[in-house]
């Protein structure tokens, strides 16, 4: 299966002083069969060590304080030998091994024939120590996007057919062909093995049951990480679907409960975010110079990171997904491919909410500094767009639609399958 972090991953290699490689991500998103492959392919020899299936290694990490040392008996105990060249070493499940950055920063030093790789949800940096910085990479790897998914189903031409339009914001040809395979993205998702199990079978029935996989293996995660309150962080997680199926999508403590408040629930969630299994959206109302600083972090949606699971939680049928008898269903399942979608390429997500309760499902900003509106077509007025454009001085905005390209005026309308174009370097 072809993804994005391959290209990356080569680049990596061939760069004339590379550093030390973290990838991290949410479960199941396939950082580990990436990797392995890649060692495979690109190198003449791969280690691959797997913290969490070796006690001693586990050991080692938590008892030997010197870093020389400890990477010495790393070396003895996989039988690598000091003149090995064209060397890749994979450590995989890092996550809160507090030791692993700084062995990382000092992999290089002590031998520099081998390129290093770790692996985890998320990673823990050093306290009030910032030696690593400059000396280790980080890249965050996703589930596959929707051009990912073109990509896996020997889409690949109307995959750069959607890019090419939307550089030039013309008409794609092939619109009525790309909604079919977003109206299938949409209900199958992201998560490798889930898209495989679909190109394999074409049998939605084992499209939910791998879904359904992926909750076990979200909620082991969960079991296995998490030291607060496992009941709290699971209901949290559960209320979601309920959460976007109201009328005001922001998230409230009451839908997970009677009786329940932010001070018991605000730890669970930020630990649901920080690992990535949810999205977190903030309001904003007035945006002085920067999003960040405008938010109200009290008021906030919360999104699944993958449209499939979302709508395996609605038990909505890909053959009449579009009929009307969805449309309530459909409305939180294409937020939430869109909040992923922009979240994956780089933006923290928000949404504007004014006093007068004209409300805007998306607002991004560019590294420049540019705030821009991101609406989607369906019941609401064009009028909350222009509210917002009016008290914040954007330069335009975007319109998500089922409709094929176009411009009007300062607005752009880009359909909803081409989202993932949406990156920086790209917005003009």
């Amino acid at each position: 299966m072809e993804r994005k972090i391959d290209s990356f991953l080569i680049e990596w290699k061939n760069s004339s002083n590379k550093n030390p490689l973290v990838i991290t991500g949410p479960t199941m998103v396939g950082k580990s069969y990436a990797v392995i492959k890649f060692g495979k392919v690109q190198y003449k020899n791969s280690i691959y060590i797997n913290l969490e299936a070796n006690p001693i290694v586990q050991s080692l990490l938590i008892k030997e304080a010197n870093i020389d040392r400890l990477f010495e008996k790393l070396c003895l105990l996989y039988h690598v030998k000091g003149n090995n060249e064209d060397t890749l070493i994979i450590l995989d499940n890092v996550d809160y091994y507090e030791k692993i950055i700084n062995i990382l920063e000092r992999i290089k030093e002590w031998n520099k024939s081998y390129d290093v790789i770790s692996i985890c949800n998320s990673v823990i940096l050093p306290h009030n120590n910032t030696s690593y910085v400059g000396k280790v990479l980080f890249k965050k790897m996703y589930k596959l996007d929707f051009e990912e998914f073109l990509i896996v189903n020997n889409q690949k031409q109307l995959a750069e057919f959607i890019q090419v339009s939307y550089k030039k914001c013309r008409k794609n040809a092939f619109h009525s062909v790309a909604l079919e395979y977003l109206k299938k993205y949409l209900v199958i998702g992201g998560y490798p093995n889930v898209v495989s199990t679909y190109i394999n079978t074409n049998d939605f029935n084992l499209v939910k049951l791998a879904q359904y996989e992926v909750f076990k293996s979200i909620n082991s995660h969960i079991f296995k990480n998490y030291n607060g309150n496992q009941l709290k962080i699971l209901y949290s997680l559960q209320s979601i679907p309920m959460q976007l199926f109201k009328e005001n999508k922001k998230f409230q403590y009451g839908v997970i409960k009677k009786g329940a408040r932010q001070s018991e629930y605000k730890e669970p969630i930020e630990w649901l975010k920080k690992n990535d299994i949810v999205i977190k959206c903030l309001k904003v109302n007035k945006i002085n110079r920067s999003i960040s600083s405008s938010s109200d972090d009290s008021s906030f949606k919360l999104y699944f990171n993958d449209s499939g699971l979302l709508a395996s939680q609605y038990g909505i049928d890909y053959t009449n997904i579009f009929d009307k008898k969805w449309e309530r269903q459909m409305e939180p399942i294409i937020q939430n491919y869109v909040a992923n979608a922009l979240y994956n390429n780089g933006y923290q997500v928000y949404y504007y909410e004014s006093e007068g309760k004209a409300e805007v499902p998306f607002v991004i900003q560019e590294v420049k500094g540019n705030v821009i509106p991101i609406d989607i077509e369906r019941r609401r007025k064009a009028k909350n767009v222009t509210r917002f454009s009016q008290d914040n001085d954007t330069k335009y905005s975007i319109n998500l639609s089922f409709d094929n390209f176009s411009k009007r005026g300062n607005i752009k309308n880009i359909p909803l399958y081409a989202v993932f174009c949406i990156k920086q370097e790209m917005i003009k």
